[in-house]
């Protein structure tokens, strides 16, 4: 008999609740012959206990009905067109049953997050295909087996208290196989009510937008703080940022974005198109160490500012662009918090300006050139969805 080295307390910590339920023992079992199942050299003990729960989780939850996988599956088809980023979908695939991409992809998200790798883990190792290769055949009997959890059926369609209501809003932000990976880093030190201001998840998803996939229960638009409007600026802000635009464009015929190689032509711009003040109160000169700018307006935020990046981006109104070091280092743009801010970023990935962003061995340009968007949501978390 093999040792077993998950207990029931492991799994209780990704749940809900602090009683074992019948269900449980069951997936505790499941999660200990997926943990021995979990042969691949190299990885930590506690990497494997977390790999072994989320995938009996996983299981758990299709067959239970807590629609977790669902609503992240669903919600990345109507962003992106495709169930799941990287791997592809055919007609063997069964979105309410259990799949190895599905497996694929939780190793990956669980793996890439767990900070153990010094590069980004390329979501076609082989070691991922084995090890989901190695759960299915596991999980795939244990779907014809394994009993409901009915804890978990429909669990956020409502909610009895507002105490209930925090209590699965917590678990959803950071304790959940679906959104501890991307919160495990940060959930000691998250206030709760900035819980509601912090993405969560590998679609980077605020927790108001998991809620209105999960349930059309409008009863949850009276939680404070979990629904807020967009903070309306004071109108002396407002005329501010739209004045910067007005003369932004006016001095680029339109243009909403430009290029600056060195703090010389920075200041100039500054002072000769939005008529700042032509002085070092005015003029940024905390940037002169700096080797290039890209300034972006928009009539509503005003003007943002990036430093040394322009290398990287390939716009034909950039003529700092460079090939080689761009294939070094654009991917950096998507993984790397705030090297690049997320209304620049945004308008880089959607008007096809990072052409050369790769994996960083330079590799599968076009499986990352396909997921652009997603790599840059799921590394950057608040500082891709953030303002």
């Amino acid at each position: 008999m093999k040792q077993k080295n998950i207990y029931a307390n492991d799994w209780l910590q990704i749940h809900p609740y602090t009683t074992l339920q019948p269900s449980d023992i069951y997936f505790v079992e499941l999660a200990n012959r997926l943990f021995h199942a979990c042969t691949t050299t190299g990885l930590p003990e506690a990497l494997r206990k977390k790999l072994a729960l989320y995938a009996s989780a996983y299981l758990e939850d299709q067959i239970s009905g807590l629609q977790l996988w669902q609503s992240f599956t669903g919600e990345h088809q109507r962003l992106y067109g495709t169930m799941l980023p990287f791997y592809t979908i055919d007609a063997s695939y069964y979105p309410d049953e259990i799949n190895e991409e599905d497996l694929r992809f939780l190793i990956w998200n669980t793996w890439q997050k767990a900070g153990i790798t010094s590069s980004y883990l390329n979501p076609e190792d082989t070691r991922i295909t084995n090890l989901a290769q190695s759960f299915y055949s596991i999980l795939d009997k244990a779907y014809e087996e394994a009993p409901e959890n009915p804890v978990l059926k429909n669990y956020f369609a409502s909610f009895d208290s507002e105490t209930d209501a925090d209590r699965k809003l917590t678990w959803l932000f950071g304790h959940t196989y679906l959104t501890e990976p991307s919160m495990y880093p940060y959930i000691n030190h998250v206030a709760p009510n900035d819980r509601f201001i912090m993405p969560t998840g590998p679609l980077a998803l605020f927790l108001h937008e998991w809620i209105s996939i999960l349930s059309d229960n409008t009863d949850w638009k009276a939680i404070k703080g979990l629904f807020t409007e967009e903070p309306v600026l004071p109108p002396h802000i407002a005329a501010a940022n739209e004045k910067i635009y007005r003369d932004f464009t006016e001095g680029t015929d339109g243009t909403s974005i430009v290029y600056l190689n060195g703090y010389g032509e920075l200041r100039r711009f500054l002072v000769d198109t939005l008529h700042w003040q032509d002085d070092d109160n005015h003029t940024l000169p905390q940037m002169k160490t700096h080797r290039n700018f890209i300034l972006m307006t928009n009539p509503a935020k005003g003007i943002l500012l990036a430093k040394d990046i322009c290398e990287y981006i390939a716009d034909k109104n950039n003529p700092m662009y460079d090939h080689s070091l761009a294939q070094a280092n654009a991917f950096r743009l998507l993984t790397e918090e705030s090297l690049c801010p997320p209304d620049l970023l945004t308008y880089c990935i959607r008007n096809g300006l990072l052409p050369d962003a790769s994996l960083p061995e330079g590799k599968n340009t076009d499986l990352v050139q396909k997921n652009l968007d997603f790599i840059a949501r799921h590394a950057l978390l608040y500082y891709y969805r953030g303002d």
